[in-house]
């Protein structure tokens, strides 16, 4: 088996990055709307546009949705990884109460 490590600090990092995507995404919905005076069969046009919209506007939810879930389970991992190894380091730190051999 392979593992991988990486510094927890990165993790949290790219998870916050991950976020901030997904909320500048959200912000971001523009594009064509109205075709009017394009030309004779505008009506067409803009039937296809329209339809193109809808389905580009559910992928991008769900790039979004999935961008911002991601992120914040990176986010988590880093964070509850470097409190459990801080943690373990704490109990395994010789004390100073005099105790022992």
């Amino acid at each position: 088996m392979t593992y991988t490590q990486f510094p927890y600090d990165t993790l949290v990092s790219l998870g916050q990055n991950m976020k901030t995507l997904s909320d500048r995404l959200q912000g971001h919905h523009r594009g064509a709307e109205d075709c009017d005076g394009l030309s004779g069969d505008h009506d067409d046009i803009q039937h296809a546009i329209s339809d193109f919209r809808g389905e580009w506007k559910t992928s991008l939810l769900d790039l979004m949705t999935n961008i911002n879930s991601w992120g914040g389970l990176s986010e988590a991992i880093g964070k509850m990884v470097a409190d459990f190894d801080a943690q373990t380091a704490a109990a395994l730190r010789p004390s100073d109460d005099g105790a022992g051999g």
